[in-house]
């Protein structure tokens, strides 16, 4: 899971709100087509073209807009609060396609339980799940909120977990990094290309990284032992 840095929503979906504030239009169900467009690339932008949940590349045509806190619960405790961007992301895949896709927001349903739901507004919710070189993920031993997590997005579905393998062996063994090189990548894996997008499985990448070079280690080691007992 990728940290996401809200920033202010888009003016014409701010204008929209304010045009309907106090109405009936005033719900998300109601929302024109051309203000969710512009809503939906703009959670796109600041999310880095990354799924919300899943860390998947994500364009317009294979993403919806998910809210943090389902939509039921927002118009039970006030009208319009379905509406507030701070409470919205984007996520893969679009609505009504195929449901082999069976993790993420479409796992999720409509669950909500705060206190065991990790999401990608808490600042630390990077470091609450680990992945390995295998594109494999778990919570952190002892971190209940984080074992539901996983469980309710079926983050370690088979599929997700095989593109995130696949994508962890492309970067690492395409042309085997050096340790420098994988060091420098560690430090830059996570952060904004000139284009503003993140890369695929950005933080899945940054922990096989890291086991990467605990295996080069361990081989430059028993290397140096051998050549002792030579």
């Amino acid at each position: 899971m990728k940290y996401i840095q809200k920033a202010a929503a888009p003016r014409e979906f701010t204008d929209w709100r304010a045009r309907v504030r106090g109405t009936d239009k005033e719900k998300y169900g109601e929302l024109p087509a051309a203000e969710k467009a512009v809503l939906i690339n703009a959670l796109m932008g600041e999310q880095g073209g990354l799924c919300a949940y899943t860390m998947r590349h994500i364009e317009e045509t294979s993403s919806h807009i998910e809210h943090i806190k389902p939509q039921t619960v927002c118009r039970a405790e006030q009208p319009g609060n379905d509406l507030d961007y701070q409470n919205l992301v984007a996520c893969f895949p679009r609505e009504g396609m195929k449901s082999q896709y069976r993790y993420g927001a479409q796992a999720r349903g409509h669950w909500w339980n705060p206190p065991l739901f990790v999401t990608p507004l808490q600042p630390n919710c990077e470091a609450r799940f680990r992945f390995n070189l295998y594109g494999e993920v778990a919570a952190l031993d002892g971190d209940a909120a984080a074992a539901e997590t996983l469980k309710r997005l079926a983050l370690d579905h088979k599929s997700l977990t095989e593109d995130r393998r696949r994508v962890i062996e492309d970067f690492i063994y395409s042309e085997p990094l050096t340790v420098t090189a994988a060091q420098r990548w560690i430090a830059q894996v996570a952060q904004r290309k000139k284009d503003g997008q993140f890369i695929e499985f950005c933080i899945a990448i940054r922990h096989a990284l890291e086991d990467y070079l605990k295996n080069l280690e361990k081989h430059r080691r028993k290397r140096a032992f051998a050549m002792r007992i030579r």
